[in-house]
């Protein structure tokens, strides 16, 4: 019961101040046409999304889907549709479930709609200002704190602005870690519509500071001409290895996947690097291990395991990994039906078996199976592992930590991470093309259920041991908090 309210306050909420808002002069599509989408929506969230219901049940998605039906009772924007439809689409609690805007509509509002001027993040839930892009430009309120916008806390606003995107289960971290940058501005327009002016209130201000709304033109070409020189890029290899002292050693693995670290890692190779890493861990006999995995999104399935590898025993990682159907027909009776497929011939024969009700498990084959990894290193890790963590910490980054936290072989530090602790379904992603308002939503297939200990609560992610957070000054100047944290507080206690 608790759950079916909570999708009911979703969806009221999202189509509270639909009809009162201004999304500038795109054109209305037909109420019909519209409500045929809804139901190709649908038909792919049920039957092809294989995790779908593992968060929310499905008596709830149908009553979600039921009221946006009933809202959608005049012909209607793509915005204004978007707004109805996304939240639909973060039932999943699924953050490989994703929504898009059709690219034309994207380019019209880069080049004629206005937005809050300025980028932001969140620091733990404490929004800061990062540039300034209003035509104030003789008031500094770089790195202060905002406490609320047009009379609502910012807290306030997470609560309603997230809702247009998934996270994985119930994690809350993400919600506010994903609208950093631009983004912030962005779902602002997306929930709220055009607004002429932003009354700001900072922390510690008695002044309210009124802001006019502008376009992206006019606010890169301010970012230009006031941070010349400054930039947002943290320079960092994909791969980092270095001995901090003697003892200690740090290992920075930002991504998974192997396509981008060939390109844009002077390492190239995952598996040489760890290698080449470990085997100089233990020529130099060191004692303790940092492991940076907070930047990490995942990538390439599989490579969790190879450094999880050499840091663990070998065992079942996956409980189960499912695909609800090998392929499913979206048809509405008036569209053109929509196929959505899952494995090719090869996987789907010998890697899975078929189910009585039509879906597919995984074996343990020669390929990824379900083990933690397929072959034992030569330099294992026997020290003191610390992992670092955060809500960009996602996919294989998540699982690793999942790995490693179930287990017991680190402490972590850091924020909770943005991948589901008991798993998380992502995997031959099929991109479907909503045809009257041409909204496009990636649909995983595979649920990757988790060999975990129940020792963090359902839908969290890995909830670190010492949490930090860093502060605006870290923020910007590219500073690692967290390793900070374990060098001046935790090993120098010991």
């Amino acid at each position: 019961m608790k759950r079916t309210f909570t999708v009911i306050s979703i969806i009221l909420l999202s189509i509270q101040f639909l009809y009162s808002q201004d999304y500038g002069d795109l054109p209305k599509i037909k109420k019909e046409r519209l409500l045929n989408d809804l139901d190709l929506l649908y038909q792919g969230l049920d039957k092809f999304h294989t995790g779908m219901y593992w968060y929310t049940p499905k008596d709830s998605v149908d009553f979600a889907f039921e009221m946006a039906k009933r809202e959608i009772d005049s012909d209607l924007n793509i915005l204004e549709f978007h707004k109805i439809i996304a939240p639909l689409v973060a039932l999943s609690r699924e953050d490989h479930t994703n929504i898009y805007l059709p690219k034309s509509v994207s380019e019209k509002l880069r080049s004629e709609a206005s937005f809050l001027p300025m980028t932001v993040v969140f620091l733990g839930k404490q929004l800061y200002c990062v540039k300034n892009g209003s035509d104030l430009e003789n008031i500094d309120f770089e790195g202060k704190i905002i406490e609320s916008i047009n009379g609502e806390t910012t807290n306030e606003i997470v609560e309603k602005i997230g809702n247009l995107f998934a996270s994985d289960g119930f994690i809350k971290s993400v919600k506010y870690s994903d609208l950093e940058g631009f983004n912030f501005s962005k779902y602002y327009f997306y929930f709220y519509g055009q607004i002429s002016q932003f009354e700001i209130k900072f922390k510690d201000a008695e002044e309210i500071l009124v802001l006019k709304s502008q376009t992206i033109e006019t606010i890169n070409k301010n970012f230009k001409s006031r941070y010349k020189g400054r930039t947002d890029d943290k320079e960092k290899d994909l791969l980092e290895f270095k001995f901090l002292n003697d003892s200690t050693a740090y290992l920075g693995i930002h991504s998974f996947s192997n396509s981008d670290i060939k390109e844009e890692s002077k390492e190239n190779n995952l598996k040489t690097f760890l290698r080449n890493s470990f085997k100089l861990i233990k020529k130099r006999n060191i004692q303790t291990l940092i492991i940076d995995v907070s930047e990490n999104e995942g990538g390439t399935e599989g490579n969790e395991g190879i450094l999880y590898s050499y840091l663990g025993e070998n065992y079942q990682k996956y409980l189960k990994v499912k695909a609800k159907t090998q392929k499913c027909i979206l048809d509405n009776g008036v569209d053109k039906p929509i196929k959505l497929k899952t494995f090719g011939l090869l996987e789907r024969v010998f890697a899975n078996k078929k189910m009585k009700d039509k879906s597919y498990v995984r074996k343990q084959w020669i390929g990824y199976g379900l083990m933690a990894y397929k072959k034992e290193p030569e330099y294992k890790f026997k020290g003191k592992i610390y992992v670092i963590i955060s809500p960009e910490t996602y996919s294989g980054g998540s699982e690793f930590s999942n790995m490693m936290f179930t287990n017991d072989l680190a402490t972590f530090v850091g924020q909770e991470t943005a991948g589901g602790y008991f798993g998380n379904t992502s995997g031959y992603s099929q991109e479907l093309i909503l045809p009257n308002s041409q909204i496009e939503i990636s649909i995983p297939a595979l649920q990757f259920v988790m060999n975990v200990k129940p020792n963090l609560p359902f839908g969290s992610g890995v909830k670190p041991h010492y949490e930090v957070i860093p502060t605006f000054e870290q923020y910007l100047n590219g500073e690692n908090a967290s390793l900070n944290y374990i060098l001046e507080q935790l090993e120098n206690k010991n």
